[in-house]
């Protein structure tokens, strides 16, 4: 079945819904599973052969023209586990919204700009072994989305693109003391090969223990520029928790760089976690090397190898947020103190 077909397929049988009867529907997702060897670093189970089903999903996206050059949008994604043949619908996109002169709003569970400017610069942002996220996404929730959310992008100023995003509270249960709201504010400018992101992250915690409120914040800068087949990148990300049992601060940065030859792509990245909390020797390094290659505009096949070295009391693991699903892992424990690694050879097929 065709991309048309599979569209008007999905829309006839959503025709129940209003917005997806009478709005244009494009469907669109990726189909992304790779076979990993796994090395934990512990001698008791030291390696394991899986295979992953990488963020694979399938999405429909939705707009309708209000006439006065505004458009109303929605979309909605479905995470699928191509190993496994299990379906859910947690920790995609999905939205209803509106887009005009006056930039674009849009309200549900969204990306926040704190993760799009770390991806924007992650050299093995694809949910593929070594993405960035390995390290950055270990304390603080920087790389995920904002529930409940508000979230609005201006128009073009020029390169420059301002965003704003407000979480409302998800849970206001008293006997759980979870009642998170936070919000997010930045910037991305794109002129020419040059590309810079600013993204500033806050979020409040109730705890009923203390009878107050906990907060943290995440600061996230991100830059790259491409010249030829050449492209170098970097980031800068520090988070901060002045919870009492915790009062956590922590620094990563990294850089990577890819180049082109033909339709292969050669890339690397390496990644700096200090200690999340003063003299606790918990910190650790990423190290990725990879090789992409496509086979058309839409197919592309990879190896890579990663490795995370721990500090005595890290405990970093080399499989980021985006990388398989928790039961594809069972077995792999990494250690403090040793390193963790893994090498993949995947295909991923966008659509």
């Amino acid at each position: 079945m065709n991309k048309k077909l599979l569209t008007l397929a999905i829309g006839a049988a959503l025709a129940s819904a209003p917005m997806f009867a009478n709005a244009a529907a494009t469907v669109y997702g990726a189909a992304h599973l790779s076979i990993d060897m796994l090395d934990d670093g512990n001698t008791t189970n030291n390696s394991l052969l899986t295979m992953a089903s990488n963020s694979s999903f399938i999405g429909i996206k939705a707009e309708e023209d209000l006439g006065g050059g505004m458009k109303a949008l929605a979309g909605l994604e479905w995470q699928v586990a191509l190993d496994s043949g299990t379906t859910g619908m947690a920790n995609r996109n999905v939205f209803v919204g509106l887009q005009g002169g006056f930039g674009t709003v849009r309200l549900g569970n969204y990306d926040d700009i704190v993760k799009n400017v770390g991806r924007a610069v992650d050299f093995f942002y694809s949910e593929q072994i070594g993405e960035s996220r390995s390290i950055t996404a270990k304390n603080g929730g920087l790389d995920g989305r904002l529930a409940n959310s508000v979230r609005y992008d201006s128009p073009k100023l020029g390169p420059v693109t301002l965003t704003a995003q407000y979480g409302m509270a998800n849970n206001d249960d008293e006997t759980t003391g979870l009642d998170l709201t936070a919000y997010a504010v930045g910037a991305q400018m794109d002129m020419g090969g040059l590309y810079v992101g600013l993204g500033y992250k806050s979020q409040e915690v109730q705890n009923l223990a203390l009878n107050g409120k906990d907060s943290a914040t995440g600061m996230r800068l991100s830059a790259s520029y491409t010249i030829g087949a050449f492209k170098v990148g970097g980031l800068y990300q520090n988070y901060q928790n002045d919870a009492p049992a915790a009062d956590q601060d922590q620094t990563v940065y990294g850089v990577g760089a890819s180049f082109k030859v033909g339709n292969g792509l050669i890339k690397g990245q390496y990644y700096v976690a200090d200690e999340l909390t003063s003299n606790a020797d918990n910190g650790a390094t990423l190290t990725a090397i990879g090789y992409d290659h496509n086979l058309s505009k839409n197919t592309m096949v990879y190896a890579t190898y990663a490795s995370v070295d721990n500090d005595g009391a890290g405990a970093f693991s080399v499989i980021g947020a985006g990388h398989s699903n928790p039961n594809d892992t069972t077995g792999f424990s990494p250690v403090a103190a040793d390193s963790n690694s893994a090498f993949s050879v995947g295909m991923k097929v966008k659509f």
